[in-house]
């Protein structure tokens, strides 16, 4: 087929403008002990989200517009090299053409706060360029593209971002195993709090891995001891105990604290929501800031734990209902 034919062909099929979605990620438990082959639960966090809007550009080159540069996309500072990886690869696999794309992303997730933004971004990218250019895209070809764009972001992925900002359930994940998703349909309201403090996963990965060969057994029990929780918290959830997954949740932060990934603002946040009324709180994600999150029974007592935690340093919370949609 002539090039110039297969553009125009592709002109005449694409929307004018290609829009895709995808939301962001919370950990519920098993922050770090995921590492060492124990299971997290993660959950989709719809409160807030990234668009991407697609669409042909007048210029040579591929164009970006998002809050941290605007301008061609080949002249992007290194940390949108996962979205050139992105682009590449999506259009590569759906056998289109380079032709030159405007791309404009708006996003609510607050960044370096372990709730998935990069992954989010790469997943609403291969969205928008499906809808643009009206092609489908396999769950497999979504997970496989983002998580090779993750790899560039983060050196190394375990995969639970690309799997939960592209889908509407829950997951228990282990390394070892195959994850599976599960309803989290609980009437309950999860409140998510920022700190305000940029979470900081690879120091916080090394500073638990610097603890173990220091402290064998003692991280080794710890993990076990995590691992243990979260099992129970996935039956909990089952069973809609929502009294046993709020401790479940606060004996999880106790030992996460025991291995140093907290930090004195987190703690003061965390302090707030129990004494707030909260069924259990904990930070969430790789640790030494980032968010924290805390379990409560209903709306009204959902407002009073943000308030707490505003009040305690919190730069921004937010409640999502827990009965989710599916």
């Amino acid at each position: 087929m002539d090039l110039k034919k297969s553009k125009a062909q592709l002109a005449e099929t694409s929307s004018q403008i290609g829009t895709g979605y995808a939301h962001s990620k919370i950990i519920l438990m098993g922050e770090h002990s995921v590492v060492y082959d124990y299971p997290a639960i993660a959950l989709p966090f719809t409160s807030v989200g990234i668009t991407v809007h697609v669409q042909h550009s007048s210029s040579s080159d591929h164009q970006i517009d998002c809050q941290y540069f605007k301008g061609p996309l080949n002249q992007a500072p290194k940390h949108l090299d996962n979205l050139k990886k992105a682009l590449s690869l999506t259009l590569s696999s759906l056998h289109i053409p380079q032709t030159p794309l405007a791309i404009t992303i708006h996003s609510t997730i607050p960044q370096e706060r372990g709730m998935g933004s990069s992954a989010a971004v790469i997943v609403a990218l291969i969205r928008a360029l499906s809808h643009f250019y009206q092609r489908s895209v396999t769950d497999y070809q979504l997970q496989l593209i983002t998580n090779q764009a993750e790899v560039i972001a983060h050196e190394s992925t375990s995969g639970i971002d690309s799997l939960i900002t592209a889908s509407n359930h829950a997951i228990i994940y282990q390394k070892s195993q195959t994850p599976r998703f599960f309803q989290m349909n609980l009437n309950a309201y999860l409140v998510v709090a920022d700190s305000g403090m940029a979470g900081k996963t690879s120091q916080a990965v090394s500073q638990v891995a610097q603890l173990k060969k220091a402290k064998p057994e003692f991280c080794q029990t710890t993990m076990k001891t995590i691992g243990h929780y979260v099992r129970q918290a996935y039956h909990a959830i089952h069973d809609q105990d929502i009294v046993q997954l709020g401790r479940l949740m606060s004996y999880n932060h106790y030992y996460l604290n025991q291995l140093g990934v907290s930090n004195r603002k987190i703690d003061q946040i965390v302090n707030a929501a129990w004494l707030a009324g909260s069924l259990g709180a904990k930070l969430t994600g790789g640790g030494l800031g980032g968010c924290v999150i805390a379990l409560a029974q209903d709306y009204t007592q959902a407002r009073a734990i943000e308030e707490a935690m505003q009040a305690a340093g919190a730069s921004q919370t937010w409640a999502l209902h827990l009965a989710l949609a599916h």
